[in-house]
């Protein structure tokens, strides 16, 4: 499939998509929001068929928190799309062997853009490596700094009363007047709040996070990322983490992808690094949860081929809980 010609990743664009599924598909659909301060939407999409009883079903969120990170977006709706009428969003026949069983065994809750704010600055749709070099990705991420001109510092939640980037990166999310957030560092950003609606509404057995990474210097295009306590996890997630992880980076190298073979725990250290133990440890201990990265902005690996690896981590990890 051409993902380009459906490149679904703008806020306009996902919430139009959405009131087009609720109109032919309420059946197999519920829809939570957040309005962030800006007054965009954040959206979770949970599909399921509303028929049959949920309290036996496998439950799984999908979310995908920074606005820099389009491909995953565009994968997570391509899904969707395919969940709910079989068909890829070209008109091609999903290869998705057995929709009515997922529908009917499952609880998806994807949260396809967790900051509309950030992805709405974005200059482009996609990006891929031809029109920016990663510095200058980076500053359009964080934000630049007004002495160096180079990427601004990485924050969690922050206020431009005491700090001064020359301009904001689109991975903060803007909370009020003055403060902003990166949504995966701290809960008051709409991606937490999104994520204990859905969690307290649904309760969940496993979490796909999926991001974006530049690989840069590297021979790989793609990774997955087990949680930073994975050594301190007990044993049975520790083990379905692992397990996980290696189907889908076996599943990536069969269609032409080169994820990092090992999977290994995010290896922040210091200040980063307790942002995320801060942060995730009140999910972590309970339920298996994993990262993608795939690479962004190098020519190495074209939009197409992100979110198509993006769409099969998404695709496998459907599989593997209703095995």
């Amino acid at each position: 499939m051409d993902y380009i010609k459906y490149w679904f990743a703008k806020p306009y664009q996902v919430e139009k998509q959405i009131n087009h599924w609720l109109e032919k598909h309420h059946d197999l659909m519920d829809i939570d929001y957040v309005t962030q301060y800006v007054g965009l939407k954040a959206y979770s999409i949970t599909i399921t068929n509303k028929n049959t009883p949920s309290q036996d079903k496998e439950k799984m969120i999908l979310t995908v928190p920074h606005a820099h990170e389009p491909a995953g977006t565009v994968a997570c709706m391509n899904v969707i799309n395919q969940l709910l009428t079989g068909y890829n969003f070209d008109g091609t026949k999903s290869d998705i062997p057995n929709r009515s069983s997922i529908l009917d065994k499952c609880v998806l809750s994807f949260i396809p853009d967790a900051n509309p704010d950030g992805r709405s600055r974005a200059p482009v749709d996609y990006w891929d490596g031809t029109k920016y070099t990663n510095d200058e990705f980076w500053t359009f991420m964080r934000g630049r700094d007004p002495q160096t001109k180079k990427m601004w510092k990485r924050m969690g939640k922050w206020s431009i009363r005491n700090e001064f980037p020359e301009t904001i990166g689109i991975v903060y999310e803007q909370l009020n007047d003055h403060e902003y957030v990166e949504p995966n560092r701290d809960f008051e950003s709409a991606y937490f709040h999104l994520v204990r609606r859905v969690w307290n509404k649904y309760g969940y057995g496993r979490w796909l996070d999926i991001h974006q990474t530049e690989f840069e210097n590297s021979q790989y295009n793609a990774m997955i990322i087990l949680p930073i306590v994975q050594n301190e996890l007990p044993d049975n997630i520790q083990k379905v983490n692992m397990q996980w992880a290696d189907e889908i980076v076996k599943q990536w190298q069969v269609i032409g992808g080169n994820p990092i073979p090992e999977s290994k725990p995010l290896g922040y250290t210091g200040e980063q690094g307790e942002y995320f133990r801060k942060t995730w440890r009140e999910f972590m201990p309970m339920i298996p949860e994993i990262t993608t990265e795939i690479q962004n902005n190098n020519i190495r690996t074209h939009p197409n081929m992100q979110a198509r690896l993006q769409e099969v981590a998404i695709k496998t990890s459907v599989s593997l809980i209703i095995e």
